[in-house]
């Protein structure tokens, strides 16, 4: 059975950014900015003894989504920009994704959790309703786990170069944005699959 434990303790956020690093094949990287609740993800072999028996399969995260969004994105949800940033806080963003190990159906389980348990707990910790939750898929990747679990594949983003480093609308000055901002060049583009929650 497949269990979500979410990450609340020092101990629980190390396993999780041990995780990422190892195992998560093209972003390694366990900061994000702004809001964001993370899962690590147990395989239970038995849950009729305690301790129970269990395996640790991997973790994911939800977290803020992005801004400017993608105009597919607007496209799909039938919102301006302007709309949308009114909006953000009832999106999210799957952020990380990864397993240590491959177990047959294990993805959608758990996006299926994600999906049950990710508004009740942004709305415990943020107080807004979450209503959407996006996920960027690149590496190499085809975005299968989502599809099995019928998310929507809407679009791509506009692609910016791969060496390019992140900026924050929340954690960047005005000046730092705009030294390190780049028109999009369309050379890593990232396919971009939607859930409505």
């Amino acid at each position: 059975m497949i269990q979500l434990e979410k990450v609340t303790t020092d101990f629980q956020r190390g396993l999780m950014r041990n995780v990422i690093k190892k195992h998560h094949s093209y972003v390694p990287t366990a900061e994000y900015p702004g809001r964001r609740i993370d899962w690590l993800i147990y395989d239970v072999t038995d849950e009729e003894t305690w301790p129970f028996k269990r395996e640790l399969l991997g973790m994911i995260g939800i977290g803020s989504s992005f801004y400017p969004p993608p105009k597919d994105i607007l496209r799909y949800v039938g919102m301006s920009k302007d709309v949308y940033k009114d909006n953000f806080n009832s999106f999210a963003n799957n952020w990380r994704f990864c397993f240590i190990k491959k177990v047959k159906n294990a993805g959608t389980q758990v996006l299926k959790q994600v999906r049950l348990q990710g508004p009740v707990e942004w709305k415990e910790k943020y107080g807004d309703e979450l209503k959407y939750i996006i996920t960027l898929v690149a590496g190499g990747n085809n975005g299968a786990v989502y599809k099995a679990d019928n998310w929507e594949q809407i679009g791509l983003t506009a692609g910016l170069p791969k060496d390019r480093k992140t900026i924050s609308l929340k954690w960047d000055s005005q000046k730092r944005i705009n030294d390190r901002f780049i028109k999009p060049t369309g050379e890593d583009r990232k396919t971009i699959f939607i859930k409505k929650v």
